[in-house]
């Protein structure tokens, strides 16, 4: 064996261990998050293409932070507008959600904009 080949492995194999595992750990930490955001967008979209069927913009409101409850999303009802005209619904939301990363915490900012029109 020659001197210069013992151990050239062991760094590289441990820096991409390392690589690996802040990967995984932020992975754990904030796929989650974002799965539950796009999760309510979608709820959001399809409460506001039916907005036609349900002339009651307090229950469409109700349901969308029940919604946001059980993904528990920080949805805050100030943070939730409806707006309907004659011709088209329009629902935005917005909410911040900080996801500590044990070094750092990260906000997590979202909003959700939909409009969709009225028949």
């Amino acid at each position: 064996m020659r001197n210069g080949e013992r151990g050239e492995g062991r760094l590289g194999l441990l820096i991409a261990a390392a690589i690996v595992g802040i990967g995984a750990f932020l992975g754990v930490k904030i796929v989650p998050v974002r799965i539950n955001a796009y999760e309510f967008r979608d709820f959001v979209e399809q409460q506001c293409r039916t907005a036609a069927l349900t002339h009651d913009d307090k229950k469409i409101a109700k349901e969308i932070m029940e919604k946001a409850d059980d993904l528990e999303l920080p949805l805050q009802r100030k943070n939730l507008q409806l707006k309907r005209s004659s011709s088209e619904m329009i629902i935005k939301a917005f909410f911040e959600m900080p996801i500590d990363l044990k070094v750092t915490t990260y906000n997590f900012h979202y909003e959700v904009n939909t409009r969709a029109p009225l028949f």
